[in-house]
């Protein structure tokens, strides 16, 4: 793996020797190399024209393509443009153009006698570590966006959840008041039961009093006798299973609460990591604006 570069380094200075009549050119001759140095990451290049050909560059990673020492310059280019307006120019290319994102800028070059234009230098700066972060940022505020609509997904299937379990809980709450009510009942019941047992004895009693003639009465007043008893024994197993049903009924309600209160916790965990996952939005936007002002 290469190192990276130090402002210790030679930079290259390409130079075709055409000489202009301009100190200032004269001087950035010298100081254009050191300038390009302290850009230890290469970023930055520059090149020079006269009136119609480049004469000057120095190109650390040869980003800039479509300068060629010696060669004519395109008309209507950014030198052509500087050259019959005297004023500096910069314009933005994508990485469609040169395979990487530049910044170019051009200024004139003026005589120092005349005070006309008789050449530019230019200046490339490569965006390729702002496009890389464009990118990132894209990237995040993508992930974010998805995480976001995701979570906003689970807050609102925690919500239904909760909304379920309190429905669910308050129909356990119904069938627990129905099942004392059939308590209630069931006492009714073996009441009657032991009521009718009694008369049935009575009865008994009564048809032994009255001899031959009360003989079918008393096998009626068995009979019912061994009817209350019946009767008493299945309201007593009606009793047992409906106190196991109260018991599973108490079992469920603890449950259906558990589960509503995770789902009221869930629901409330979701919106705080929404608010969270907002502001980290907000962020990468700023920083997506950043990467688009380098």
């Amino acid at each position: 793996m290469a190192e990276k570069a130090t402002i210790n380094d030679q930079i290259r200075i390409e130079d075709t020797g055409v000489v202009l009549n301009s100190k200032l050119y004269q001087n950035l001759l010298t100081m254009l190399p050191i300038m390009t140095a302290l850009f230890t990451d290469r970023t930055v290049g520059f090149y020079a024209t006269d009136r119609e050909k480049f004469i000057m560059k120095i190109d650390p990673l040869n980003r800039v393509s479509f300068v060629t020492t010696g060669k004519t310059f395109a008309k209507g280019g950014a030198a052509d443009y500087v050259m019959d307006s005297g004023q500096s120019f910069a314009v933005e290319l994508g990485a469609e153009t040169y395979g990487i994102p530049l910044r170019v800028a051009s200024f004139p070059i003026f005589d120092d006698d005349t005070g006309e234009a008789i050449g530019t230098i230019g200046m490339v700066i490569t965006r390729h570590n702002a496009e890389a972060m464009k990118e990132m940022s894209q990237s995040f505020m993508d992930g974010l966006s998805e995480i976001s609509a995701a979570v906003q997904q689970t807050a609102a299937s925690a919500a239904s959840i909760n909304s379920s379990e309190q429905k669910l809980n308050q129909h356990i709450e119904e069938i627990g008041s129905s099942a004392k009510e059939i308590f209630s009942i069931l006492d009714s019941i073996k009441s009657i039961a032991d009521q009718t047992k009694m008369l049935g004895l009575n009865a008994a009693i009564e048809a032994a009093r009255a001899g031959d003639a009360g003989k079918g009465f008393g096998v009626v007043a068995e009979e019912i006798r061994k009817l209350s008893e019946s009767s008493k024994q299945t309201a007593d197993g009606i009793g047992r299973l409906t106190r196991a049903i109260e018991e599973k009924i108490s079992v469920a309600k603890d449950s259906s609460l558990t589960t509503m209160q995770a789902s009221e916790e869930q629901a409330a965990a979701s919106q705080e990591i929404s608010a969270s996952i907002e502001e980290l939005l907000a962020i990468s936007h700023k920083l997506n604006d950043l990467a688009e002002n380098i």
